[in-house]
């Protein structure tokens, strides 16, 4: 079975980095204040064979500072010659956290949590498989630019009654953000992720993502980003490019 990937959001900066948690910029870091929400509504997202359109949206709301908790979900259109759950599915809905866990000046860690349920919407509403997520982000925040490091563990297991089956897999990785000005900043990651207990994955996988963001004040962006699965070819895994909108209210 084949991981689904909810590429929702990239990633932006604005004002003064090593102080700015709370401020919504796309940082790794980013965390909204107590009390207040945030939305990441990603309108589209299509793969360069143009046969797979995705649209995703994720909203927060701060618990404290330090402690958010999150819903996801997204749906697709997919006219390819076999689409996993149909031309158009909901794909997925998610719940989560995120804990600001330590910080101390520039040096940030923080861990975080989630739960996806998948579905299979070809004839009825069915979840067809549950993905449980822990992963833990550390890094260095400045007034210009942010570099975090993330280790994460997934558990998938199915939820069909007919095809019982579980997998772990592993992301380890890199995620960055260069402050160009108060507006414009550049973003990127790169991902490696690979099987720890049966075919998580379809064969090991190392993401490139770049992005380049505007804000349109201390509260809201727009993005605009890049995908692509390095170790595969076009043909196997096409690119993904997208735009994402940001907002803390």
């Amino acid at each position: 079975m084949k991981r689904i990937f909810v590429l929702a959001g990239a990633l932006v900066c604005v004002t003064s980095g090593a102080n700015a948690v709370n401020i919504i910029n796309g940082n790794p870091f980013y965390n909204p204040a107590q009390g207040r929400f945030y939305n990441l509504f990603t309108p589209l997202e299509m793969n360069s064979e143009f046969d797979r359109f995705v649209m995703a949206d994720e909203f927060g709301y701060g618990i404290s500072d330090v402690f958010t908790i999150h819903i996801a979900t997204s749906g697709t259109y997919d006219s390819s010659d076999n689409p996993e759950f149909g031309k158009w599915s909901w794909n997925d809905l998610e719940f989560g956290f995120d804990w600001d866990l330590w910080h101390k000046d520039e040096l940030h860690a923080e861990v975080y949590a989630d739960v996806k349920q998948i579905y299979d919407t070809r004839e009825n509403l069915q979840t067809v498989a549950y993905n449980w997520t822990a992963g833990a982000r550390v890094g260095r925040m400045t007034d210009k630019w942010t570099v975090a490091g993330i280790v994460q563990v997934d558990y998938l297991n199915d939820d069909l009654p007919h095809d019982v089956f579980d997998a772990w897999a592993m992301t380890v990785g890199i995620q960055g953000q260069y402050i160009v000005n108060d507006n414009w900043n550049w973003v990127g990651e790169l991902m490696f992720d690979f099987d720890l207990f049966d075919d998580y994955y379809d064969g090991e996988q190392l993401r490139l993502k770049v992005g380049a963001n505007y804000n349109l004040d201390a509260t809201k962006y727009i993005g605009l980003y890049a995908a692509k699965d390095v170790v595969h070819s076009f043909k196997h895994s096409p690119a993904t490019i997208g735009v994402v909108f940001g907002i803390d209210f």
